[in-house]
């Protein structure tokens, strides 16, 4: 058997098998005047920029 007919088998490198969770299509930022088509990976109401502002709790710290 040369190089030529050996083939070699792998597992995808994702961790994860189950597909990412997806949101309807064609939905808008709901900020006033703003038209911007939202991700279908984005769970939220707004996009990005008029997303508001939210401190995640960091772990084991306390902020002060």
């Amino acid at each position: 058997m040369d190089m030529s007919e050996q083939s070699v088998g792998a597992h995808p490198l994702t961790g994860s098998h189950r597909p990412s969770r997806a949101f309807r299509s064609g939905r808008v930022c709901k900020f006033p005047e703003c038209g911007t088509v939202l991700s279908i990976y984005n769970d939220g109401k707004f996009c990005y920029q008029h997303e508001p502002m939210s401190v995640p709790r960091m772990r084991g710290k306390k902020i002060a």
